[in-house]
């Protein structure tokens, strides 16, 4: 709860600065900071073989797997399993986020990647590979039982250092329902966590981007670490709410301050970005998502029609 607190604080403290002012703030956290990045954009040369390149011929796919955010996507979608605990709703996040580095493509030239890069580099391969490992974790850990023996307590030295490091793990492992077609409210639900889920993996780019920090700046890694420690309690109590059968419940704390830090983070990120976006949205994305929209609210109208149908007949 501490840490939440203190990232609430602090968020609004960069909101009041302008956008130079945070830029040269951000030189006292990290000294190489406060310059600008130069643009760097994955979709330029989507060529598997390059034949006029005499060093490699297959660059343009050795550059992209020996890339930082290779690492990043396993380790990433490994604390997101640890987190969430479903595999299918792991999946849509993952396709999802891909549908939301096609969306702001246009904004942030790090997201126009190759359809192979974007598709079986990113999906098929390191999402997976850290999809299957975290889950397996999960698996692993199912059912087991801690006795939490006060430290004092312990007999040897590495007895000590487990019951340490112990602390900072889940108190429970077991893997989480979310049943989201239990009912229309039960989608729109779980769907809200899918949103602010993608919302705040898009604020980490949005700030790097706003805020001239590259990837490999300790930085991001931090707010990272800070982030995964702050979902794993919120998302377990999210869970927690909605299969409360109890006919008048609440959100706990945690879910409350992690959505507003979600919140500031989204208008800093408004704020600092004014001005630097200038090429709009291509129509056809547009289209796509309006008509998205449009499908969606048909869809929920006629499930929620089609519950409340049978509801009638069986009261009859």
């Amino acid at each position: 709860m501490g840490w939440r607190l203190f990232t609430l604080l602090l968020s609004p403290f960069f909101f009041s600065r302008n956008r130079d002012d945070a830029r040269r703030f951000m030189k006292h956290l990290s000294p190489d900071l406060g310059v600008e990045l130069p643009e760097r954009s994955y979709g330029a040369d989507c060529r598997l073989y390059v034949p006029e390149n005499p060093k490699n011929k297959f660059i343009n796919i050795y550059e992209t797997l020996f890339d930082e955010f290779v690492v990043a996507h396993v380790l990433g979608w490994w604390g997101k399993a640890v987190m969430i605990r479903n595999q299918a709703l792991l999946w849509v996040l993952s396709i999802g986020f891909e549908l939301m580095e096609l969306t702001f493509r246009h904004m942030l030239p790090n997201f126009n990647e190759c359809w192979w890069d974007s598709i079986i580099l990113d999906i098929l391969i390191c999402n997976w590979f850290g999809i299957w490992a975290g889950m397996h974790t999960v698996r692993y850990f199912d059912g087991k039982t801690y006795e939490w023996v006060g430290l004092s307590r312990q007999p040897s030295i590495m007895g000590k250092v487990k019951r340490s490091l112990s602390q900072f793990t889940p108190a429970q492992w077991d893997k989480d329902q979310w049943q989201p077609f239990m009912g229309p409210l039960r989608f729109i639900q779980v769907l809200f966590l899918c949103v602010v889920f993608m919302m705040v993996e898009l604020n980490t780019f949005f700030l790097k981007f706003c805020l001239w920090i590259p990837p490999r700046n300790p930085l991001v890694v931090y707010r990272l670490i800070l982030w995964w420690l702050i979902a794993i309690p919120t998302i377990r109590e999210y869970n927690s709410y909605l299969q409360d059968s109890k006919p008048v419940k609440k959100v706990g704390a945690f879910c409350w301050l992690s959505v507003a830090i979600c919140i500031v983070e989204l208008l800093i990120c408004m704020k600092f970005g004014h001005g630097l976006f200038h090429d709009p949205m291509p129509t056809w994305l547009i289209i796509f998502w309006r008509s998205a929209g449009i499908a969606f609210v048909i869809f929920l109208l006629a499930w929620s029609w089609r519950n409340h149908q049978k509801f009638r007949r069986k009261n009859l």
